[in-house]
């Protein structure tokens, strides 16, 4: 009886866990703004609670301007970091380069 309950209790857990988790994602968009499909990912790993922080990421666009960037993350990340306490905490950055200036020529 005692381990129906303590199994139950587990499940009912691990159910509300799963209900109450999703992707997440946060958008930033600068001034440069771009009608670009060309989307560059890279998924980033901080480990020991953010003591050992991921290396910096180039975005190596051409025109300089960064058109927007994303950080998202999804369940099976989420449960990673759960179950490791936080020692391991994986994200999905995704971004997209401004096009380069044209110029105008006059007429």
């Amino acid at each position: 009886m005692k381990h129906s309950i303590r199994l139950q209790s587990i499940c009912a857990m691990l159910a509300i866990t799963l209900c109450c988790t999703s992707c997440m994602s946060t958008r930033v968009i600068s001034l440069h703004d771009s009608d670009s499909v060309v989307k560059n990912t890279k998924t980033t790993w901080s480990f020991a609670w953010g003591l050992v922080s991921p290396k910096d990421i180039n975005a190596k666009c051409e025109s300089k301007y960064l058109s927007s960037a994303t950080n998202t993350t999804n369940f099976g990340y989420i449960l990673l970091s759960t179950i490791t306490l936080g020692i391991v905490v994986p994200q999905i950055i995704e971004w997209e380069c401004a096009p380069p200036d044209s110029q105008i020529n006059e007429l």
